[in-house]
């Protein structure tokens, strides 16, 4: 032990001194065909007896002497590449390309030989890989338990020094001093959006449940500008979902795909056993896996499993082939690591994915990372009391709450100085001449509601919908309205909202107005998952028969561009009164009693059934003044796992 620590202190004094007596070249090393990170890749300057190894990040670092002009990368399972270096070079990122095959695209195929299944070593080892993995899942166990940090991170990518120099970056310097470098892509990236979540898993096999316990949350950018700013932790959250390889299928980016041990695996890719290496101190067998068809649903990549009785996965890589098809999505990269715990378990405790996101040309593109690391694993006994609490999902009351040193304890994985600052950032683009006219503008256009409240005042009452305050239909001529909602701000159980509008050719007053007590605590809005609540509603307007089949307010400025006219409509009071009941099962009742009298308006006419009388019109005993309509309903729903997203107009599934 003591020659062990000799060793590290001359080499770190070694280290010390060449950085001071020469210049450093530095650099990410990955895989030419799935770009992921490689490490233990020597460095070396042939013949100089100077050199370095990559870690697991891929990264690496030698000096730079002058005269020294060419660096070699080498590696069991990867092609020797040789590098010429130009003069004054700082950074060199090296792609290595596997020895065992040939890359032309992301289609993978041996040298000089036709793939085969049969008599293939590398699908026989991959059939006893996937004939072990039920004895590895967790769910085997009785109970487990763990603890689990995330972190997701959106940035704006690819920002080139060209583009730092016009628009934006240009007229505030700020924006540079936000850059970084991406460590997955070596792109420069501007930081925009960081969310971390620290949680608790509890698992009982019988009676089976699971649950998940949120014990924090930290949220900082562009979305806490917005109060429905979890829209997007939402959908990011859905489409880059927990992957767990052990599942036949994979659901991610809101597709599923084929896992690399899945059931139906063998059918679907081509394994190409690479070789044996260490992984971790554990000797591990490399192999590369592509699909047949790169225009399927399934990942390149690298599995490195552990060689004995096990076949436990070591290691996994994956990426999308560029022919998978998957709209806006650039590259795609998901590194998994799993080890071995003392009572055998074999567990996951990395799980990081980066993807590169690319809407419309000319826009700037996304890069979205995930980080995730799972720790402290327990496999005794849980207390029953905690499968009773009520979700699947339960949020602890202080959650919003916590301090920098619980966060400083939970968080496994520092943040970057661009991701430390964030809060700082935004704070200088609050400080933009004329900013809070934009937030105002890009509340109305995408909340499409005002509020009333301010960033230290939360708001508990909201103005909108925006896009209903003027509008026109055949009865009304042009039609004026104002509408407004109460805020879980103002009471978490009592909700208050309607509106009040006025026709020009008709020269009427409309109005609508809803009382609802939700028995669950609201954050903000009434329809929050899960729903439980009662409301009674009454309301005096005009309608088309058509206008309540539509999944908008029927003033919607849009709806009301019509390519014909609808001439037909009616004068309408209903009182309605609604008890809703969600579970976190999925299921759910709701129970409805309306009353309801419509008048016809505009060219719509109500006749009796009756036709002619006598042989003669009888105009006035076969028109109908109006039509009074009572309903009593109850509706069931079963729909498990079903995502939301909380606007502040409705509920929109994932």
């Amino acid at each position: 032990m003591k020659q062990r620590y000799t060793i590290y202190v001359l080499f770190l004094l070694s280290l010390s001194v060449s950085i001071s007596t020469s210049a450093q070249i530095k650099g990410v090393i990955t895989d030419s065909l799935t770009n992921e990170p490689l490490m233990y890749i020597t460095v070396q300057y042939e013949g100089k007896g100077v050199g370095g190894i990559s870690n697991a990040n891929g990264e690496y670092q030698v000096e730079n002497r002058k005269g020294w002009d060419e660096l070699t990368f080498s590696a069991i399972g990867y092609i020797t590449k040789k590098v010429k270096l130009k003069p004054g070079t700082r950074t060199l990122n090296v792609k290595l390309q596997p020895d065992d095959i040939l890359l032309s695209e992301v289609v993978v195929k041996p040298k000089k030989e036709k793939y085969s299944r049969k008599n293939n070593p590398a699908v026989e080892f991959m059939k006893k890989v996937i004939e072990n993995k039920k004895a590895l899942k967790l769910e085997e166990n009785d109970y487990y338990q763990y603890q689990k940090y995330e972190k997701m991170k959106m940035s704006l990518n690819d920002v080139t020094p060209d583009k730092m120099e016009k628009g934006i970056y240009k007229k505030f310097s700020f924006f540079k001093d936000q850059v970084e470098v991406s460590p997955k892509t070596s792109k420069m990236i501007l930081p925009i959006s960081i969310k971390e979540t620290a949680s608790k898993t509890i698992f009982r096999k019988n009676p089976k449940s699971e649950k998940t316990i949120i014990e924090g949350m930290n949220s900082t950018g562009i979305e806490e500008f917005f109060n429905t700013g979890d829209m997007l932790g939402t959908i990011l959250t859905d489409v880059f979902s927990d992957i767990n390889i052990y599942d036949d299928d994979i659901r991610l980016l809101q597709r599923r795909f084929v896992s690399p041990i899945g059931r139906g695996a063998i059918s679907f890719y081509k394994y190409y056993l690479m070789d044996t290496l260490m992984v971790d101190k554990q000797e591990c067998v490399h192999l590369t896996f592509v699909p047949q068809n790169p225009q399927d649903f399934g990942f390149t990549g690298h599995l490195y499993v552990v060689k004995d009785s096990t076949y436990a996965v070591k290691k996994c890589t994956m990426n999308l082939p560029k022919k998978t098809g998957v709209n806006f999505v650039e590259n795609l990269d998901i590194v998994q690591q799993f080890e071995q715990l003392p009572d055998s378990n074999w567990v996951l405790t990395d799980d990081d994915m980066t993807v590169e996101l690319h809407f419309v040309k000319g826009i700037q593109g996304l890069e979205v990372q995930r980080t995730t690391k799972y720790s402290d694993y327990q496999f005794a006994e849980i207390e029953p009391r905690l499968f009773r609490l009520k979700g699947n999902v339960i949020k602890e009351a202080n959650m919003l709450a916590k301090s920098d040193e619980y966060w400083a304890k939970v968080r496994q994985v520092p943040l970057t100085k661009k991701e430390s600052t964030m809060d700082v950032f935004m704070n200088r683009i609050e400080q933009i001449p004329g900013f809070k006219y934009v937030i105002f503008g890009a509340k109305a256009l995408i909340e499409n509601f005002v509020e009333t409240g301010s960033k230290n005042h939360p708001t508990k009452f909201d103005f909108g919908p925006i896009n209903t305050m003027i509008t026109s239909n055949y009865v009304n001529g042009t039609r004026f309205r104002l509408s407004g909602m109460t805020t879980g701000n103002l009471d978490p159980h009592w909700s208050l909202s309607g509106y009040g509008a006025y026709g020009t050719k008709d020269k009427k007053w409309f109005y609508s107005g809803q009382v609802a007590y939700s028995f669950n605590k609201r954050e903000y809005v009434l329809w929050e998952f899960p729903k439980h609540y009662v409301a009674f509603k009454y309301t005096y307007d005009v309608m088309s028969p058509m206008d309540k089949y539509l999944a908008t307010d029927k003033d919607n400025l849009f709806v009301g561009w019509k390519w014909t006219t609808v001439d037909q409509m009616s004068y309408m009071r209903d009182a309605t009164l609604t008890y809703e009941l969600e579970t976190n099962t999925g299921f759910s009742v709701q129970a409805m009693a309306r009353h309801r009298n419509d008048q016809p308006a505009g060219q719509l006419q109500y006749w009796k059934n009756n036709g002619e009388i006598l042989g003669q019109w009888d105009e006035k005993n076969t028109l109908v003044h109006d039509i009074t309509t009572t309903e009593l309903g109850v509706t069931l729903r079963y729909a498990p796992g079903e995502t939301f997203v909380n606007t502040k107009q409705r509920r929109v599934p994932v």
